[in-house]
């Protein structure tokens, strides 16, 4: 017997978690299941009947039909036997098909709740847990709750049941023996719980030394280029083998620990079985204890031991899962710090005239300030320009307009309206959006152009791309619309993500368009393409660039130049060159080849 040690998260987390607190809470999640888990019980009860059942038949075959020589008894007792194991192991099966798919509907229906909260968080949130990070976290705190519905909880139940069932047969078998093997069982039982401790712990160092493994060729196989070209080949080869060594010690011992322990329980069940035939030996000569009882009690002694030495361990994993359970919890919490406003669509200014930055203030949790005391107007119809060196803020007023963050100070209103009170589908519907970052989906061309909204039109998606001179990507994918994109868009180049993005935007037709960075990742060719569409989009719609390439917004309305989170100079391209100040220095750069600012 060998107990599948849970690799999939930290055991951390779990001190001071109320297992009970976490089952009210998981209620609204169990509610519909009740029924089943009360089958399953049912079912699983039964089960354990059967195999009680089991070894007392046993006994009637050697106590009264082997001795009466009756061959019609043996056979009904042979087939009663099977029977009984059969109808068990029946039992089992429809009890394991339930709460299987009890573990299963949980866990959908809480990471599906757990995914839409997630949805609705502010990016500081994710700032401060990694995506990446949350995702595993959350993927393998939902496995251990199916596994508490679907597993744990009916092994726990099951020990229980086996351990007072074949006690109290035992018992009302032969109570001297039964006190024996209780004697003999505590013992045991009691250092389960300090070994077991040990081995989760070896196991622990483990996984450590297998992940470390893990990462370093990951990191020294994603960098042979480099390795070869540097001769520090030699370094990746001693690093994997003393990682290897390490590695290859610590399981060593936690196998060791494991067998050994394994091997000792086998030999208490083999030490069980000498005290029942010694114990049983005097019963016997006088006939007080029958044979068949004596061979009953090693039957039941072998369905003894595993439930008693595993029951800790069960309860152990119960514990685990449920400090899982909390921490999903925790996520669904989790208050947004850009809450949904009350104005619907009816209320927001369809003739509005301007967006006011009204001394923003604005840092980033456990940061300095990031924007201090800004304020500027965009004008409906105008087209502003952000410029600056990285980290001045630009970018951090492109999110507060999205109201990814909320102004740690100040307000940024419509028409004199603050955006906080208008609901956020309601104002991020009126803008448009590219990123540096292109963000494509594993889907259709025309799914990541619509972004999977129904009932756009086909002749309007290829309209925004023929406005952003981009028809050419219909001819490239092979099906246009219906191409299949790649995740993350792997099948196509920079140029055409970015182009894929930006018709994203022209095709929602924003009263706002906001390009953050929207031509940097885009080869001069494509830029061009860009600029020229840019004329026609910005009309009529108030447009707020970002740019690092300053040709790219030389005709904008206005450039506002922000440095150190404060705007430090405003005006025209024309007007900002003749002050011979930041702009005209970052011009000037620019133009002699320097480093983008």
């Amino acid at each position: 017997m060998h107990f599948q040690y849970d690799d999939t998260v930290d055991d951390d987390a779990v001190k001071g978690t109320s297992t009970l607190e976490v089952l009210r809470k998981m209620r609204p999640f169990l509610r519909s299941h009740g029924w089943s888990f009360t089958l399953a019980a049912l079912l699983l009860f039964l089960s354990v009947a059967g195999e009680l059942v089991g070894p007392l038949i046993l006994r009637m075959v050697i106590d009264t039909a082997i001795p009466g020589r009756s061959v019609p008894d043996i056979v009904i007792y042979s087939l009663l036997f099977a029977g009984t194991f059969s109808f068990a192991m029946v039992m089992s099966y429809l009890q394991v098909m339930i709460t299987t798919r009890i573990g299963l509907s949980v866990v959908r229906d809480l990471k599906e709740k757990v995914f839409r909260h997630m949805l609705s968080l502010s990016l500081s949130y994710f700032d401060r847990n990694p995506t990446g990070k949350l995702m595993a976290r959350v993927e393998n705190d939902s496995e251990r709750v199916r596994m508490l519905f679907s597993d744990v909880s009916m092994a726990l139940l099951r020990n229980v049941a086996m351990v007072f069932g074949t006690l109290g047969i035992m018992m009302v078998a032969d109570a001297t023996i039964t006190l024996w093997i209780v004697a003999l069982l505590l013992p045991v039982a009691l250092l389960t719980v300090p070994v077991l401790r040990k081995m989760r712990k070896l196991y622990r160092r483990v996984r450590s030394a297998y992940a470390r493994i893990s990462g370093f060729l990951a990191e020294y196989v994603r960098s042979v280029p480099v390795l070869q070209v540097f001769g520090a080949t030699g370094m990746a080869t001693g690093r994997i083998h003393e990682e290897g060594e390490r590695f290859l010690s610590r399981e060593v011992k936690a196998y060791f620990w494991e067998y050994g322990f394994w091997s000792f329980l086998g030999s208490c069940e083999i030490l069980a079985v000498m005290v029942i035939l010694i114990s049983g030996r005097a019963g016997v000569v006088s006939g007080a204890v029958s044979i068949g009882t004596v061979v009953m009690f090693v039957e039941y002694t072998r369905r003894l031991f595993g439930p008693v030495v595993m029951f800790s361990e069960t309860l152990n994993m119960v514990q685990r899962a449920a400090a899982s359970a909390e921490r999903l919890f925790d996520i669904l919490s989790t208050r947004t710090l850009t809450p949904d406003g009350h104005l619907e669509e009816a209320d927001f200014p369809d003739d509005w005239s301007e967006i006011s930055f009204r001394k923003v203030w604005f840092r980033y949790p456990e940061g300095p300030w990031a924007l201090r005391d800004v304020s500027f107007t965009l004008a409906r119809g105008e087209m502003v320009a952000l410029v600056g060196q990285s980290g001045g803020g630009k970018s951090t007023i492109v999110s507060l307009l999205l109201r990814f963050y909320e102004p740690t100070e100040g307000s940024i209103t419509v028409d004199g309206i603050d955006i906080r009170q208008f609901r956020l589908r309601v104002w991020r519907n009126r803008i448009g959006l590219v990123l540096q970052s292109v963000n494509l989906f594993s889907g259709t061309l025309s799914e990541n152009l619509t972004v999977f909204r129904k009932g756009i039109p086909e002749e309007s998606q290829r309209k925004a791309l023929r406005v952003i001179e981009a028809e050419d990507i219909l001819r490239v994918m092979q099906g246009g619309l219906s191409g299949i994109v790649s995740e993350g868009g792997l099948n196509l180049s920079m140029g055409q993500r970015q182009l894929i993005s930006y018709a994203r935007a022209v095709l929602k037709d924003p009263d706002v368009l906001v390009l953050d960075e929207a031509t940097s990742s885009v080869d001069p060719g494509t830029e061009k393409r860009i600029q020229r569409s840019t004329d026609l989009i910005v009309r009529n719609r108030t447009a707020l660039v970002v740019a690092h390439r300053l040709t790219t917004v030389t005709h904008a309305t206005r450039i506002l130049v922000v440095q150190h989170g404060v705007i430090a100079e405003s005006g025209t391209h024309l007007e900002l060159l003749g002050r011979d100040g930041i702009y005209a220095g970052l011009c000037r750069l620019q133009l002699q080849g320097g480093e983008n600012a």
